[in-house]
């Protein structure tokens, strides 16, 4: 038989953990649970889609030009970037309303006991000016770049006119780009995933305003009855600390869609035969005891349970003794999964971190399924596993814009201020990479990018000076000739400032 062994070993760590390690304690965060898959007869091959993205942002591309000071020139190519600083915009554009803005970074250090500057705070007012004679009441709406990891540090606080509002809030879809229609022959070349690692990645996903259309959609709902296989009661010899069960059968893959959860191993052949494993759990490892197989479509009939000495599940590594209860029922699935990102929460230690209502992550993940996972058409081959772990992960960690919509009155021939202020993590190279970059802190803005507001005036300012310089930048500060405001074109798309912090001693 002609298979498929996908072993997949990867451990997921965030990225802003290893640049916040030197400084910071680190508290029980990043996942150290693995993943393993398998591909082709007698190979094996350690890789990860993940991982794979990791070790290129290791070797960034694009040089750094302009001079520091106040000068000018091309922004830098960061390893983790954090996002750009986006404008204000209305639900419906009305040309009788305009717009001035300034935007302010503050570099105050975040508390009495630090002595390092990261990130900054924030502030992006606005004054919307109605030009016609009746008042408005205008739905307003303002992006920002994010994941739902950490979301409450970074969720913008909103006030109109002086009052803070408590605006609805809404999550951008996966980073996929359409690319054209849909073709019978290559069907996975009508989108590419776009990685979000540039104000021009941005760019292209928010620029023809689908993006945003759809993020205010209602998501998908998985009412589908699908069958639920679930394993408990397992026994292992104790001698054998890698003990695997596996489960083999064969299915029509046009007919019969298969999800897991808990399981670590996936053997896929050419003609439907299909073996998914686990590691028994033993009270020593750090394995899921909740091991779910779910089907979607047609059932499954004849399985075979067979116990292997370790995850090679092969002829001649049998082991007796490996046993488990399979319990059989019929569910929805929409049910199945909100059941499986509590266990996910709960398993990693991301404890009560959900900074959304449960509502909103589990359409998240019906979204992501829908579109990417084996519901989707085609399927991307990182996600044809079927591993909702990964999936729950994904759609937790992955970056995306989320949009607050909230209402503003505009009187006749007046004016109404809107102002977001936030903390914005700076866009950085890490820690030992040997990078020209290392210790500079980048911050990007967008004038227009996804705005259909009309800009009259733009202005920048910094506060907060005395422990930064300025390395490179467009905007025209100049801190040793104490220009800290300025006025910008709202003509330029793109402003940046790249700065590193001047490290103090604690007084």
């Amino acid at each position: 038989m002609k298979e498929k062994k996908i072993f997949d070993a990867l451990t997921f760590i965030r990225e802003e953990y290893i640049e916040e390690a030197r400084t910071t304690r680190l508290k029980k965060q990043a996942m150290d649970w693995k993943k393993w898959m398998a591909i082709a007869a007698c190979t094996v091959i350690v890789i990860g889609a993940s991982g794979a993205l990791l070790l290129k942002n290791f070797f960034p591309f694009g040089g750094n030009t302009g001079s520091g000071g106040s000068g000018h020139g091309d922004s830098s190519t960061f390893m983790s970037y954090a996002g750009p600083v986006f404008p204000l915009t209305l639900s419906e554009p009305d040309n009788t309303i305009t717009a001035a803005r300034n935007i302010r970074y503050d570099f105050s250090l975040p508390n009495e006991e630090s002595i390092r500057v990261w990130g900054a705070s924030v502030k992006d007012s606005y004054t919307l000016t109605n030009s016609s004679s009746e008042a408005k009441s205008m739905e307003a709406i303002y992006p920002f770049a994010g994941s739902f990891n950490g979301l409450q540090k970074l969720i913008p606080a909103i006030n109109v006119n002086g009052k803070e509002v408590l605006p609805t809030l809404y999550a951008g879809g996966y980073s996929k780009k359409f690319t054209g229609a849909r073709g019978k022959k290559d069907p996975a070349a009508a989108f590419n995933i776009l990685q979000l690692d540039s104000w021009e990645s941005y760019k292209s996903l928010l620029e023809d305003g689908g993006y945003q259309s759809n993020a205010f959609a209602p998501y998908p709902v998985l009412s589908q009855q699908v069958t639920v296989y679930t394993f408990t009661d397992f026994k292992v010899p104790a001698e054998y600390d890698a003990a695997t069960q596996a489960i083999s059968f064969t299915i029509d893959p046009a007919k019969t869609t298969v999800l897991l959860y808990g399981f670590n191993g996936v053997e896929i052949g050419d003609d439907g035969f299909r073996r998914y494993s686990y590691f028994v759990p033993n009270g020593v490892r750090r394995d899921s005891n909740l091991k779910l197989l779910i089907v979607i479509g047609d059932d499954i009939t004849d399985y075979t349970l067979q116990g292997y000495k370790n995850g090679a599940c092969e002829r001649g590594n049998e082991l007796e003794g490996v046993s488990a209860t399979v319990t059989r029922q019929e569910r929805v699935l929409s049910d199945v999964i909100s059941e499986l990102i509590d266990h996910f929460f709960d398993e990693h230690d991301y404890g009560n971190s959900l900074d959304v209502s449960k509502e909103m992550f589990l359409g998240a993940v019906s979204e992501f399924m829908v579109q990417y996972g084996l519901l989707s058409e085609p399927v991307l081959d990182r996600y044809q596993y079927a591993m909702m772990e990964e999936i729950i992960s994904e759609v937790y960690n992955r970056k995306r814009v989320f949009y607050l919509k909230f209402e503003v009155e505009i009187p006749a021939g007046g004016s109404a201020s809107v102002t977001a202020g936030m903390h914005k993590n700076p866009s950085f190279d890490f820690v030992c990479s040997g990078s020209d970059n290392e210790g500079i802190q980048g911050y990007d803005m967008v004038t227009r990018l996804g705005s259909n507001l009309l800009f009259d005036a733009l202005t920048a300012e910094l506060t907060s000076t005395d422990r930064i310089e300025i390395v490179r930048q467009n905007y025209g500060f100049n801190l040793l000739q104490g220009i800290t405001r300025v006025e910008l074109d709202p003509a330029e798309e793109h402003y940046f400032l790249e700065i590193r912090p001047i490290e103090q001693k604690r007084k």
